[in-house]
């Protein structure tokens, strides 16, 4: 995970370095996007499960810690970067925000509710 990381930051800094948006146009934009969407993913799960195992010591089912931090990682990068899009088209107002916020809440919820309909 780590070295998938920073090859991830890699990239997005050779994206940063070697387009220009204005020459490239669409492919950068998305090549932007993922690279850093990857990146955050990464560094997002290692803190999490750095977080989850290294200071609340929860050792007993590593396999669920794993999935709850890739999990957060991929909500909370998806969130931060569909954040930032918003703010680069001047979309991003309050409102957009909370919509944001609540819809990320929501899918965490729907997956807190099937994790525990399992358990039982």
């Amino acid at each position: 995970m780590g070295v998938g990381t920073a090859l991830a930051w890699i990239s997005w800094i050779f994206v940063i370095q070697s387009m220009n948006p204005d020459e490239a146009g669409l492919t950068a934009f998305l090549f932007f996007y993922l690279t850093l969407f990857l990146a955050c993913v990464g560094t997002l799960s290692m803190l999490g499960l750095i977080y989850r195992v290294g200071i609340r010591r929860r050792y007993a089912m590593l396999t669920r810690e794993v999935r709850a931090s890739f999990r957060h990682a991929i909500l909370l990068s998806f969130g931060g970067l569909a954040a930032l899009w918003l703010s680069a088209n001047r979309h991003l107002t309050w409102y957009w925000l909370l919509l944001l916020i609540v819809a990320i809440a929501g899918i965490e919820y729907v997956f807190l509710v099937i994790q525990t309909s399992r358990r039982q």
